[in-house]
């Protein structure tokens, strides 16, 4: 089972390690601009659409 923390696109904050950041760039017909939400690192990311391994 892959988690959050094992993907390219896993950013870990500074204070506390095991949370972090999914930052994904997205493309739009007129712009270019980044996506983040806040994940924890153990969650399971095998139904996740965007996990790449690092």
């Amino acid at each position: 089972m892959p988690t959050c923390k094992e993907c390219k696109q896993f950013f870990p904050m500074e204070e506390n390690p095991a949370q972090g950041d999914c930052v994904q760039r997205v493309v739009d017909p007129r712009q270019a601009y980044y996506k983040a939400k806040p994940v924890m690192g153990d969650m399971d990311a095998s139904s996740c659409s965007s996990f790449q391994k690092k």
